[in-house]
Parts: C-alpha cells; structure tokens; sequence
C-alpha cells in the first residue's frame, strides 16, 4: 500500500508494465475508421486507452477515453480517488468537449497540447470491489488540415489522485492522418480551335493548395505546368501546334498531404490555319485590233510568296498559267485574230496560306485591223483610160 501513495513518473513507456508485461494493444479495422485500444498496469491500477480512429483524415472528429480500474486482488481494498485527467494530444487537434463517464463534462482548462477535467478530492473514487469499480473520461477533437499526414502522432495522459500521480504523456494509442483525398476536373474547351492560335486550359482541384502543381498533357505527351490559384484553379496557355485531333487531360501530384488525381480526357479538334484572302486586279486595252499586240496584268494583294495567274479569254486558256513575280504581279502579250468583244479575265491559283481569287473581267473590242470591208481590185468605175466616143484615142 506504501510503494502505491507515490506513483513513478513515466515519460513514452511505463517502466512498471514493461516489466510485467501488461501492455497489449488491440486494433480493430473498419472501412474509414480504425479505432484502437492499449493497456497497462502501474502500481495496483490499470489503465486502458482507445482512440476511436487512429487513422482520421482531416476534419474527423475523434474520441480518445482512458479508464481507470483497480482490479480485485491486485489492490487489495484501498480506494483512490482521482482528482484529475489530463489528456495530452497532438497540437494539430482541438478539444471539443469532455465526457465523464459518458455524461458531459465541462473542461477545466487547456493548452495547445493538453485538455483536463478535474473533480476535486472524493469526487471520482475507482473502488476493487464496490462500485464504482472504474471511471472513464473522454476527449472528443477535430482533426485539423495542419496535421502532419502519413506520420505517428503521439497521444497520452497523465492524472493525479489521493494515491499519487502518473505521467504517460506519449503512452498511445498513436494516431496517423491520412491522405486527403482530391479531385481534378478538366475545364470546357472551345470549339473552335486553331493551329498556331493559343488557348487557356484549366484544371479545377479539390483538396490542393495554393501554388500545387497540376500538369497538362496532350495524350501521352506533357504539353506544360501550372499552379493552383486561391480557388484551386490552374491555368495554361496552350499553342496547339498540329491540326486534328488531340486528347487533352491534367493530373494534380501528390502532396505530403493530398493525393495525386487525374481527370478524364476531353478530345478536341484542332483545325488549320485558314489561308488568307487575295483580290486580283486585271488591267488592260478596252479596244484592240485584230493581228495587233496588246498587254494584260494582273495584280495579287496582298503579295504572297508563289502561285501563278490564268489569263483567259471567256473559257479559253490565253496560253499557259504565269508565275507571280516578287511584285505579286503577272502579265501576257496577246494577238486577237478574230474581231468582235472579248472578255477576258486572270484566275490566281493560291499558294501556301493564301487562298485563290479571280479578277472582275476587262472588256476589249477588237476590230479589224483594215478598219472596212475591201472590194479587191481598187479601180474606177468607167472601164478604162480612154475618153468616149473616141475609140481610137487622140
């Protein structure tokens, strides 16, 4: 009964269990929550702790209790009456309230570690053999987003009472934070997508923090990096570079808190660039005569780098097509051999990034060349040189 009026102080194990072999510890698996519980004796008092899930995610509430006995036999009839708990938690969790015996209990006082509930001097008695034979005491916390994840954070306790005091601040049960989980949503993509023309991508991230990196891709291939905003948004401005077809998607990457997430691929049609627009201009005689050389040019805006010029007479081809020179201009030398109106007209074929066009049509009157019609010997009327009714001459 002496050796029990002053307990050891003990820091992460009891010196008194480890010796006996009293500690046991008892896990029990549930889909989201794993709730686990250790023993030990020190002295003639046990001591059993459960923390409701010892492996919480953020924003978990949990329960941890620690309760007393002083089994038959091993405390003889001595009655210790506890005067105080305090229950010591890691700082990432905040004490919501406290249970005594499963009745609500005011907490008394706290610090950024520890919650303690006291009951003065005879209130809480732990008897061998009358009731109460036992007491426990709950502290229920709210897992915070700053917990440390993946990693053993250490719980304990440690009371006084009218047989001493114990201090088993890092006794356990442990508890580990998981992962949060996340989410990566791919944002809306136009339509109307372009070769050499950018867009902005963006990624929608649940759970990840400001400046996380999410990665794009195009397929298979990583097309550029971008931070997550305030609001969990990435953005990224993407030069589609090749037309058809491209499957667009983003991962978010792990953290030391969150998990990594993919989103679903959205496929997209990327479309040529449209090959600009040309006028052509076709300058020329309105009158020409037949078996005469005239000229006729036509003039490409704006200037493009290739292509030729069809010149033709109504639907005839006026000789073969004719190259644009650096001026973006082209020109023919033509004979009409036929007289009446002739409408003619110079097609551009279009080259690289630039589309075809045809001039409006010049209008030549052709004539012929003798400017009338020719009555083959050009003589006079009278038949001869000789003065009538002289036949003879003079």
């Amino acid at each position: 009964m002496f050796g029990r009026n002053i307990r050891r102080t003990i820091g992460a194990v009891s010196a008194v269990a480890v010796a006996a072999g009293f500690a046991v510890t008892v896990g029990v698996g549930v889909a989201g929550a794993a709730s686990q519980t250790t023993s030990w004796m020190d002295g003639k008092s046990k001591f059993t702790r459960t923390v409701s899930n010892v492996s919480p995610h953020a924003g978990d509430t949990i329960t941890v209790s620690t309760k007393f006995e002083r089994p038959k036999g091993k405390g003889g009839s001595v009655v210790e009456y506890i005067r105080e708990v305090t229950d010591v938690h890691p700082e990432c969790l905040t004490v919501q309230s406290a249970k005594v015996d499963g009745k609500s209990y005011g907490i008394d006082s706290q610090g950024s570690d520890w919650a303690r509930v006291k009951g003065g001097p005879t209130k809480w008695p732990v008897r061998p053999v009358l009731s109460p034979k036992s007491r426990t005491f709950e502290f229920k916390y709210k897992v915070g987003a700053n917990c440390d994840r993946n990693s053993a954070l250490k719980t304990g306790m440690r009371y006084s009472g009218s047989l001493g005091s114990g201090t088993y601040n890092t006794k356990g049960p442990a508890i580990k934070v998981g992962l949060d989980s996340s989410t990566t949503v791919f944002g809306a993509v136009p339509s109307d997508l372009q070769v050499g023309q950018p867009v902005q991508l963006t990624s929608t991230v649940t759970s990840g923090a400001t400046g996380d990196p999410v990665e794009f891709y195009d397929g298979a291939t990583k097309i550029g990096t971008a931070a997550l905003d305030g609001k969990g948004v990435a953005a990224f401005g993407w030069i589609p570079d090749t037309e058809g077809e491209h499957a667009l998607s983003a991962k978010y990457l792990a953290t030391s808190r969150v998990t990594g997430s993919q989103s679903g691929v959205q496929t997209v049609q990327v479309s040529p660039v449209p090959d600009a627009e040309t006028t052509t201009v076709l300058t020329g005689p309105a009158t020409a005569q037949t078996g005469a050389e005239v000229s006729f040019e036509a003039q490409v805006s704006p200037i493009p780098e290739g292509g030729t010029v069809q010149f033709r007479d109504g639907d005839t081809d006026l000789g073969a097509p004719v190259p644009v020179d650096a001026d973006g201009k082209a020109s023919i030398t033509h004979t009409f051999d036929s007289e009446g109106t002739h409408e003619i007209t110079a097609v551009y074929s279009g080259a690289a990034g630039v589309s075809g066009s045809t001039a409006e049509p010049v209008t030549v009157t052709v004539t012929d060349a003798d400017g009338g019609p020719d009555d083959g010997d050009g003589g006079t009327d009278d038949g001869g040189t000789g003065s009538t009714g002289n036949i003879f001459g003079s």
